[in-house]
């Protein structure tokens, strides 16, 4: 922890002996009683008696043992006899010394930083190429031109125009003396706003240049921040209509040879179908694909539905696609989330585009299940599914080429099929129509449920998560809280990359037992009662109720304890364990 002291002077002038006789001062009354074992980081600042000229900083941080009091006061006799006469015409009410106690002894190269010191009259930092003060005393930016009072934005300033040889700088300086706006004039374009951290004698002050935030300490860079360029979340505004415009459309295969062959394909846009039979797998898609776009308008976009497209229908449709026109596949982590088409006509107008998606992703469970929860009918229908002839045609197929049916069901089917023939092709397209229609009726209620409570259409998600997120930046988001990580920060680099920490929950696995007595002797085993406990949605009550590191994203370089000391967000940490950890818990 930073502390300082501070030691009242009679508005005397700074000589070396006043330098002296107050360090000697600090090391009987702070560093006596720890300097066996302890060194400290410590500067010296003075604040001069008319307090329109602030305080004057008088080194750079240094790290001094108990034994170094002489060569402390050498190094600030030799500070002062560089710097500006101010201090000999000027005189000083206050002496301060800002110190961290650390640990240990430094040595003998640290000391040497004592050395050769006259080379450097004030403190800069490096931005953009160019060497800045790193002060907030307008006489240490080069000599004072003019000043006056100024008033803008409703408040008095005292403004400085301050010549340093090779800029000239206008200062802004509050009347409370904690804000300083700076501008270089001219043809550099560059201005900032230095601000004090705790009160005017603090010498800890941030620098808020462009998109950087920079923390000085004593005159040394403690903190850099960065505002990384970043896009927040929209609000985006409910839908005005109910739209259930839209298509479903399912894919019924064969195997042979180990293969699985498509031969029927159907549709269904909630009135009429389409469908497209046969072997000929290019033949049978440009059948279905000509009928669908025959049936809708140019320039419209249609949205068409199959289940689990992303895993089965979707690797059949990509292929046959692509001669249609422009062809854009959506993939995450592998999976095939959807295709989009467009099907370029004589004019821009005429367009057609066709976006195929996996209601899956928006409703995982089954047809069937998913009809049961709807409360739509469910068709009890029943396929030979292990029959491959798809030009079959005579009697009903034998019991073998059936699954998931009965003998009296099939006894039933017999009796049905008695007196007339049994269809391949007829009786696959009825039950490919049927679960058309039935996800058709699902989709409606599902799309018709989320409108009536949130005035939402599904159709813009393509999945449940993303109409969730829809439906939050909707009705619940506030404005510019979520930003979208973008670029450097979201890369596989270790140090910068935060997705690096995102490795889920941390998992142990343990035998369980009860037994309280040896598992080995001759012992009558003895046993306690167990109990079991589980957490039902933790990481949403997480998320819900305590912080989470959102906002626009910055990156920062330094110890950034030293500005907050209870600093939230992800940091890139090197980790340390015992080597006789038995029970490892770091990912």
């Amino acid at each position: 922890m930073i502390k300082t002291i501070t030691y009242s002077i009679n508005k005397l002038l700074l000589t070396n002996e006043i330098i002296g006789a107050y360090i000697t001062n600090f090391w009987n009354d702070i560093f006596t009683s720890i300097k066996d074992n302890k060194h400290l980081m410590l500067m010296c600042k003075v604040q001069f008696a008319d307090d329109s000229l602030g305080y004057r900083t008088l080194g750079h941080l240094r790290l001094v043992n108990f034994n170094d009091k002489e060569l402390f006061i050498e190094y600030l006799t030799e500070r002062l006899s560089i710097l500006n006469d101010s201090y000999m015409v000027n005189p000083i009410s206050k002496i301060t010394f800002t110190y961290l106690i650390k640990e240990g002894q430094c040595n003998e190269s640290n000391r040497a930083l004592f050395k050769n010191l006259s080379d450097k009259l004030s403190l800069t930092h490096n931005f953009n190429n160019m060497n800045l003060p790193i002060t907030m005393n307008p006489s240490e930016y080069g000599e004072i031109e003019s000043d006056s009072y100024i008033q803008t934005g409703g408040e008095n300033y005292h403004r400085f125009i301050v010549n340093n040889g090779s800029k000239v700088f206008r200062i802004d300086v509050s009347s409370d003396n904690l804000k300083n706006k700076v501008t270089i004039l001219g043809k550099i374009n560059l201005s900032w706003i230095d601000t004090k951290i705790n009160g005017k004698d603090s010498d800890i002050f941030k620098r808020e240049i462009n998109k950087s935030t920079i923390y000085f300490i004593a005159g040394e860079i403690a903190l850099r921040k960065q505002m990384l360029p970043a896009k927040a979340f929209k609000k985006i505004s409910v839908d005005k209509n109910l739209i259930n415009n839209f298509f479903t459309m399912d894919i019924e295969t064969i195997k042979e040879n180990g293969r699985l062959i498509p031969y029927l394909i159907c549709g269904y846009d909630g009135q009429d179908y389409i469908t497209s039979y046969g072997k000929d797998q290019k033949t049978l898609f440009k059948s279905f694909f000509d009928q669908l776009l025959s049936i809708i308008k140019p320039g419209s976009k249609t949205i068409i539905y199959a289940h689990n497209f992303s895993g089965f229908d979707g690797i059949f449709t990509l292929k046959q696609l692509l001669s249609y026109g422009q062809v854009t596949p959506l993939i995450f982590n592998g999976r095939l989330i959807s295709i989009k088409v467009k099907v370029l006509g004589d004019k821009k107008s005429d367009t057609k585009t066709l976006v195929f998606k996996d209601s899956y992703l928006s409703l995982p469970l089954s047809l069937r299940k998913l009809c049961l929860a709807f409360n739509v009918e469910v068709p009890k229908g029943y396929f030979p599914f292990l029959l491959n002839n798809i030009y079959y045609s005579g009697v009903i197929p034998k019991f073998e080429n059936w699954t998931g049916i009965s003998v009296s069901d099939f006894e039933n089917l017999v009796t049905k099929y008695k007196s007339k023939l049994w269809s391949f092709q007829l009786e696959a397209i009825n039950y490919c129509k049927l679960d058309c229609k039935t996800l058709h009726e699902v989709l409606t209620k599902f799309n018709e449920l989320i409108f009536n409570n949130f005035k939402i259409n599904i159709h813009k998600s393509l999945t449940l998560p993303s109409l969730a997120m829809r439906i939050y930046r909707t009705h619940y988001m506030t404005k510019d809280s979520i930003y979208q990580i973008l670029g450097w920060s979201e890369t596989n680099k270790p140090e910068w990359s935060i997705r690096n920490s995102y490795t889920g929950g941390s998992v142990d696995v343990y035998i369980p037992h009860n037994r309280i007595t040896s598992f080995f002797g001759n012992i009558k085993a003895r046993f306690i009662k167990l109990f079991y406990y589980d957490v039902n949605s933790l990481y949403p009550y997480v998320m819900a109720n305590f912080n989470m590191p959102i906002g626009k994203p910055t990156v920062f370089e330094g110890d950034i304890r030293k500005i907050e000391p209870d600093a939230y967000g992800y940091f890139y940490c090197k980790i340390t364990s015992p080597d006789y950890i038995q029970h490892l818990f770091l990912q």
